[in-house]
């Protein structure tokens, strides 16, 4: 290993060749350092040596050739060993691999400025940074700021979902030509493997977008978090006043002015086509997959104000809402989206947030129904202050495959026998567990708990029965009511059938039932909220899915007030807009 890698890379280039018919062959022998020549010194270095040796300018081309592949051949055989060496030393000392590991990081990190870390080195610093700008003169250059990031992302997944649909109209185009030709053009095991090569270019392309998506997250967020604490202190030294002669904030008006005008993370188009006459598809023209659009309209709604406690009352806001539970992630719209981006980013570290509980599947990260969903809002727009959400559903496996491995360890030191019979996933959460996911690009949510629960089971008959007080998922509202409490959230959206959706099997008295249900324990579990943090008011949003009926909305609607105990409503609005206030 010593030798390798002390070797100096010196080298004896030995080429032989013939000047004229009657003259023997000749021979050249050169002494060439490998690991300091590269390619484009060779021409150079071949033409000198031709000159001092008077050799044939028709020489030249083959010794030119040879002389680079020499060159190549020997560098990489001088890497090879040296790399081999080291695999060799890390299998003898395993411990090596971290040291190794951490020095790659860093050599990554001072390279490449997607890989570099923030400039605060304070955990706190950006929030407390961006706290003060969000409420000082800052304020509208902080918003362009992150208005200009949306854009470039929205730009980005226009991108993104032009090339992906471009390449799936070619395929498609080339799988129909190939099936209406099998037979005569084409063999049915040609079909095979063209579809092998679609499924192929289509993960490759894949794989390229969210590399790049990944990149360009990083680098916005990293972007973001150095100019606003840089803005913070160059106002700070100014009198708390813009300096508009200072470094950052030309900096920030420059990234303000710049616009993406050829994007280089787009592919190159020949990488991904497949060998079935794809030159004849040139002419096709090609639009994305438009995406799927939701109203974000409140179909029925109704507010109350209730005091809730035995002795000293707190005052709480409930609303009861008809509209789909993510509309409260997504923006309305373009005119209603600034105002709403102030709103979320004025309240963003304050002690007024707002939350939401959303049914997930038991697997973290399952990417499926409601959940892929709130996935694809999540990811139009950056996220400027906390980790993705791939990132912190990543964090939640984790934790759960550590505690899993925690349990098993505790459970072998008590003397206690498991049942391994069944190989169970270390990231399935049992009924009634959750995680929490924070966010800064959501219209009306700073958080999102995650509650593990078979929702088939919830929305079918049979739950009217098994779902009581003690059920898991009732459970868990009131330990997100605890956590809540602890940590200064102030509006809180349940889904109040504890379903996302409306079944076949769901009925007027159902939903009835189910409601009357988690009303009762909600009230209780507010009463006890009282005792955790002394008593504040907050903000209960019921929320039922789109589909119900005018009358089971009317029925709920009396049903709340009768819960807990409110004086009847009083319609001061149109139809099913009514505000009944204690």
């Amino acid at each position: 290993m010593s030798k390798d890698e002390t070797d100096s890379g010196d080298r004896t280039f030995s080429y032989k060749f013939v000047c004229g018919a009657p003259r023997p062959n000749l021979q050249l022998e050169l002494s060439v350092n490998v690991l300091n020549t590269r390619a484009k010194h060779v021409p150079e270095l071949a033409a000198r040596v031709m000159n001092h040796h008077n050799i044939p300018c028709y020489v030249e081309p083959d010794m030119v050739k040879c002389l680079k592949e020499f060159v190549e051949t020997e560098r990489m055989s001088i890497q090879h060993k040296k790399s081999q060496a080291g695999i060799d030393k890390i299998r003898k000392n395993p411990s090596l691999i971290s040291t190794i590991a951490a020095d790659v990081a860093k050599k990554y990190e001072n390279t490449w400025a997607c890989y570099q870390k923030p400039v605060s080195n304070k955990p706190n610093e950006f929030s407390i940074s961006y706290h003060y700008l969000i409420h000082s003169l800052a304020m509208q250059v902080l918003l362009k700021l992150e208005q200009k990031y949306i854009s470039l992302m929205s730009k980005f997944i226009s991108d993104k979902e032009l090339s992906i649909g471009k390449m799936q109209d070619r395929h498609q185009m080339e799988m129909t030509r190939a099936c209406e030709h099998v037979g005569f053009a084409y063999t049915a095991d040609d079909v095979t493997i063209l579809a092998s090569k679609h499924l192929a270019d289509m993960e490759r392309l894949q794989r390229h977008w969210d590399t790049e998506t990944q990149k360009i997250m990083k680098t916005q967020k990293r972007e973001f978090a150095e100019l606003v604490v840089g803005l913070h202190k160059e106002m700070l030294a100014h009198n708390n006043t813009l300096n508009e002669e200072g470094p950052i904030y030309l900096c920030v008006k420059q990234v303000l002015d710049t616009s993406l005008t050829k994007p280089s993370y787009i592919p190159d188009d020949s990488l991904f086509v497949s060998s079935i006459n794809s030159a004849n598809d040139s002419g096709q023209k090609s639009t994305p997959t438009p995406s799927t659009t939701t109203s974000n309209s409140i179909v029925m709604e109704e507010s109350f104000t209730v005091n809730l406690g035995a002795q000293l009352k707190t005052m709480h806001n409930i609303r009861l809402l008809v509209t789909d539970v993510l509309n409260f992630c997504r923006y309305s719209g373009e005119e209603e989206m600034e105002a709403q981006r102030f709103q979320t980013a004025m309240s963003l570290y304050s002690s007024a947030l707002s939350a939401v509980v959303l049914l997930s599947d038991k697997r973290i990260g399952r990417c499926t129904g409601i959940e892929q969903e709130f996935a694809s809002i999540c990811n139009s727009s950056p996220e400027l202050h906390f980790p993705s959400l791939d990132e912190q559903l990543e964090q939640a496996r984790d934790h759960v495959a550590a505690t899993r491995q925690e349990e098993e360890r505790s459970m072998t030191n008590g003397n206690e026998t498991t049942d391994n019979s069944e190989d169970t996933d270390s990231h399935l959460l049992k009924e009634g567990d959750f995680y929490i996911t924070k966010h800064s690009n959501l219209s009306q949510v700073h958080a999102v708990f995650h509650v593990a629960t078979e929702e088939s089971q919830l929305q079918s008959k049979a739950s009217l029965i098994n779902v009581t007080s003690r059920h898991p998922v009732i459970l868990a509202l009131r330990h997100i009511l605890k956590v809540a409490s602890n940590y200064d959230i102030r509006t809180l959206t349940v889904p109040l059938l504890l379903t996302h959706e409306l079944t076949e099997e769901i009925t007027f008295q159902w939903c009835v039932k189910r409601a009357e249900l988690v009303m009762k324990c909600m009230k209780g579990f507010m009463m006890e909220m009282a005792t955790w943090d002394g008593g504040v008011s907050r903000n209960i949003q019921f929320v039922v899915p789109p589909g119900v009926s005018e009358e089971a909305f009317d029925r709920l609607r009396s049903a709340l007030p009768e819960v807990f105990r409110t004086t009847s409503a009083r319609n001061l609005t149109p139809a099913h807009r009514r505000t009944a206030h204690r």
